[in-house]
């Protein structure tokens, strides 16, 4: 006698359960921010740099490795950089202790930056198009 009032309270809860579960509503779907950046990074160095951006208040995404004497190319998606699109570039030289970086830039769509590593990194160069 006991058995039946325990499967119909068990039936009647995972009823309720389901019927008061709301399905996610699609009139505010979020909204990813399309599109990207090109980074061209002109190494003129005689050293190989780990290449990263900073975005989020310093937090370092690893884009890859400029090797020394050539050009690299990166793409960047924008929803990588957050809403605000901010962001600056960080170069690792390999074997120095030194960090060297852009000024802080803010990314559109199809953004292309060329930044030069020269042979003195003080005297590197960013440049966005």
């Amino acid at each position: 006698m006991l058995l039946p009032r325990y499967a119909i309270l068990l039936g009647a809860t995972a009823l309720s359960c389901l019927t008061c579960h709301r399905t996610p509503s699609t009139a505010n779907p979020v909204i990813e921010p399309e599109g990207e950046i090109t980074v061209h990074v002109v190494n003129r160095n005689r050293i190989d740099v780990r290449v990263y951006v900073s975005h989020h208040g310093g937090i370092r995404s690893r884009l890859g490795l400029a090797v020394a004497f050539t050009t690299t190319d990166f793409s960047v998606p924008l929803r990588l950089l957050g809403a605000g699109h901010e962001y600056r570039l960080l170069g690792d030289p390999l074997g120095l202790p030194i960090v060297i970086s852009t000024e802080t830039l803010f990314a559109q769509a199809g953004d292309e930056v060329t930044w030069q590593l020269e042979d003195q990194f003080a005297q590197s160069t960013v440049v966005v198009h």
